[in-house]
């Protein structure tokens, strides 16, 4: 039996071949991103599409409403197919490595941009553009987080790549200076 990690992978790859070959990615990933909303704003739903107790009849009418309003076949096969093996709970999974695959293809990276006040537009426009620049990539999606332990500063976080200008680490890089 798989994993949950590896069984959303191979889900979510062969998904993103087919919606590629039909030049239908985007939209599918917009479907999908709004499917993994309705399991976000409602957690007992994933629960009770798994629930074996739950009878079969009430799970299809819980998620027809979904597959309905799908206009991608391949995302209301992947809805009845997760359905009747009863692995609706690797649903956003799914979703996630599909977007992360999208994000791969079209170089695409988000990151947090943690400051001691909010950022403003301006700004936020300025960190874009360098970090973009900086990493290759054709698109940032920032997300500004606030911290005021910092003291002044940002601290930009992506994936494995963390700059760190806060005026907080540059003081604690000379208090370790001073001390050695």
């Amino acid at each position: 039996m798989l994993d949950k990690i590896t069984f959303a992978k191979r889900y979510s790859k062969a998904l993103y071949e087919v919606l590629e070959e039909q030049n239908a990615v985007e939209t599918g990933l917009k479907e999908l991103l709004s499917i993994k909303q309705v399991f976000v704003d409602n957690p007992s739903l994933e629960q009770a599409l798994t629930d074996v107790s739950f009878p079969e009849d009430k799970k299809e009418s819980l998620i027809k409403p979904l597959i309905d309003n799908s206009d991608v076949d391949y995302v209301k096969n992947l809805l009845k197919v997760l359905l009747g093996s009863n692995k609706m709970d690797e649903l956003t999974l799914i979703v996630e490595e599909f977007e992360q695959s999208y994000n791969e293809k079209n170089k695409i990276v988000h990151a947090d941009a943690v400051s001691v006040v909010p950022l403003t537009d301006e700004q936020k426009d300025n960190l874009e553009s360098a970090f973009k620049a900086r990493v290759g990539a054709n698109e940032v999606i920032l997300d500004n987080k606030v911290d005021q332990s910092l003291i002044g500063g940002v601290i930009l976080k992506s994936s494995n790549v963390i700059f760190d200008g806060s005026v907080k680490t540059k003081i604690n890089n000379i208090k370790k200076l001073l001390l050695s």
